[in-house]
């Protein structure tokens, strides 16, 4: 993308046979930050009733306690199922990385003696410790690790899949028994598990038993000691489950007189082959008690995940905890990747009035959003993220200086790759004569394709001087805008389509001023506004966008050089980085040129004489 670099590649772009070699779709080779997944059977870390993980007694109100896990060196989170029992008061439980702050976000939320558990997926610190933080009162714990995730590929890689139902005890009328397991086959036909899958993700509910007992999900013969859900005589309580499995087959089984459940998959892990994991510091993504409204029953609410915040768009799959809160009427909430039709399955069952949280690993859907379904009355929803998962592998970024020749439609590009960002235009006011081909190959790659679009703030353009009041030139905020909005609606009427039908993740590109452009004023007011308008622009289409541009501490940082001490925090950041063997990654908030979160580094490796700038996700 970036001009010093695209002056150089014009000399390689022909070296195909330099290129390294690029691994096969679907085969995991890793790259910085990316885990893959180690399945266990579950085994008992902590409990704080007697001893177990080295702490003996409760935690009281605003205390924590760093939990070192029995994970190797370079494992970057855990799986865990974490039970909370005791309370004196209603608490909320947090988990989140060892020795960091306490975050916005929550796991469990406790009643007075009640019992809880809800899986937890936590990033974990450098020692690999995770921290629990308990709101109120007193209140035991209890952790069962179920696996972790490691960085590098000696671990598996994901399968996301929109939840369906493998079981429901109500309709073969076969409850589970005290005592008695039931194996669950996952590779029926519907399920599209393969027989070589490690671990499955499921959603289990517990439905009315007859005694209060807790249920367990294990493989093999022999029945682990600990346990996935607590229910209490009558209720119905769900619960997410990661868990290894043998020849595709889960066992099932319950300690106390007999009850129905339900099994729905979301998701399974295989060796070799599937989605990588990026941990991530746990975040709140919404809260309809404070941004409003209410979730209603029929109108599913759509979450734009991928491609906000901290996840970029090419995400296939997001970890959350949702929280239902405080229902008009009992209900059951349901979450599900946008463009898939509503799911039998269900993700959290809560009576009225009450605050149900249930950790979930959905698919992502079309235009990055997901939808979230209530099923009676209204509710209050709110999503945390703890990680997101993608493609292994770097992407490329490509355009016109690809093409095969000047003007030509066809275009050279690697033989594979992770994800693409493919240039819309050559300059600002003309398309890129092969994006056409060159769409055609992203959109082939594991990870959705997205696009950029170069933007400049020519005040000597005939685009800037056709607007009222611009003709000489001026560089005001007024003919930025102006100029803005034209460079937008020119690009929007090339954008491709997705190819899922919706509309790809747009980078602005701001960067310059160079001999021979992209041109900039000297007006940091009228360059804010060009760039303004077509952020703007694109957003009222129905676009996501991020920005490119330079790296702040770079010794003539662009983006400071065009927009000044200018602040866009909610916009992505993807950070040009030149290349260095031994230069440091910029995927810090540190080196966010806009003060938005930074999701993508570009590495330009033709200045080291290969011929394609790579994309690493952060």
């Amino acid at each position: 993308m970036r001009p010093r670099a695209l002056i150089l590649l014009l000399s390689v772009s022909f070296l195909v046979g330099g290129i390294p070699a690029v691994p096969a779709q679907g085969a995991i080779t890793t790259t910085a930050s990316q885990s893959t997944y180690v399945p266990q059977s579950p085994v008992r870390v902590l409990d704080t009733r007697d001893g177990t993980g080295g702490r003996l007694g409760s935690l009281g109100a605003g205390q924590t306690y760093d939990l070192a896990l029995p994970v190797p060196t370079g494992a970057t989170a855990a799986v865990l199922n974490v039970t909370a029992t005791g309370a004196t008061t209603a608490t909320v439980i947090k988990v989140y990385p060892g020795g960091a702050s306490v975050p916005a976000t929550s796991n469990l939320n406790v009643l007075k003696g009640a019992t809880v558990a809800n899986l937890v997926v936590s990033q974990l610190d450098g020692s690999g410790r995770v921290r629990f933080h308990n709101d109120n009162g007193q209140v035991q714990l209890v952790a069962d690790l179920a696996g972790y995730y490691v960085e590098g590929d000696i671990g598996d890689g994901y399968h996301a899949r929109t939840p369906v139902r493998l079981l429901d005890t109500r309709s073969t009328s076969t409850p589970l028994e005290a005592g008695v397991p039931q194996g669950l086959d996952t590779r029926v036909a519907s399920s599209g598990v393969p027989t070589d899958a490690s671990a499955v993700v499921l959603n289990v509910t517990v439905v009315g038993p007859s005694q209060s007992t807790d249920v367990r999900l294990y493989p093999g013969p022999t029945p682990p000691t600990v346990s996935n859900l607590n229910a209490t005589k009558g209720q119905t309580v769900a619960n997410l489950v990661v868990v290894k499995v043998e020849s595709g087959v889960v066992n099932l089984l319950s300690q106390a007189g007999s009850t129905h459940v339900v099994v729905d998959l979301m998701g399974w892990y295989t060796p070799g082959a599937g989605d990588v994991f990026h941990p991530l510091a746990p975040y709140r993504a919404l809260d309809t008690r404070t941004t409003g409204p209410k979730v209603s029953a029929g109108s599913p609410r759509g979450l734009t995940l991928s491609g906000a915040g901290q996840i970029p768009w090419h995400a296939t799959a997001l970890a959350l905890t949702v929280t239902a809160v405080n229902p008009s009427a009992s209900t059951d909430v349901t979450v599900y990747p946008e463009s898939a039709s509503p799911p039998t399955a269900s993700n959290i069952n809560l009576l009225r009035g009450q605050v149900v949280p249930n950790a979930a690993f959905v698919a992502a859907g079309k235009g990055g959003v997901v939808r979230l379904k209530n099923a009676v009355q209204t509710v209050d929803l709110v999503v945390d993220v703890s990680g997101w998962f993608g493609p292994p592998g770097d992407g490329y970024d490509i355009s016109w200086p690809q093409c095969t020749s000047a003007d030509a439609t066809t275009s050279t590009h690697p033989a594979s790759g992770s994800f693409a960002v493919i240039g819309v235009t050559h300059g600002t006011f003309a398309v890129n004569s092969c994006l056409g081909d060159e769409w055609s190959w992203a959109s082939s790659l594991a990870g959705s394709a997205a696009v950029y679009v170069n933007t400049d703030a020519n005040s000597a353009s005939s685009q800037w001087r056709s607007s009222s009041g611009c003709s000489t030139g001026q560089a005001t905020s007024s003919c930025g805008t102006s100029y803005g909005q034209q460079l937008a609606a020119y690009a929007l009427a090339h954008v491709p389509a997705a190819l899922d039908g919706g509309k790809p993740f747009v980078w602005l590109d701001v960067e310059g001023p160079y001999p021979g452009g992209p041109y900039w004023t000297n007006s940091v007011a009228a360059n804010r506004a060009v760039l303004e308008a077509a952020v703007g622009a694109f957003v009222h289409a129905g676009y996501r966008v991020g920005i490119y541009s330079d790296y702040p501490t770079s010794t003539s940082p662009d983006w400071k050089n065009i927009m000044g001490v200018y602040s866009m925090p909610t916009v992505q950041n993807w950070v040009f980085r030149p290349y260095s063997a031994s230069a440091p990654s910029v995927c810090t908030p540190s080196e966010s040129f806009s003060g938005g979160p930074v999701v993508m580094e570009q590495i330009s490796t033709v200045q080291s004489g290969e011929a394609y700038d790579v994309d690493h996700a952060c």
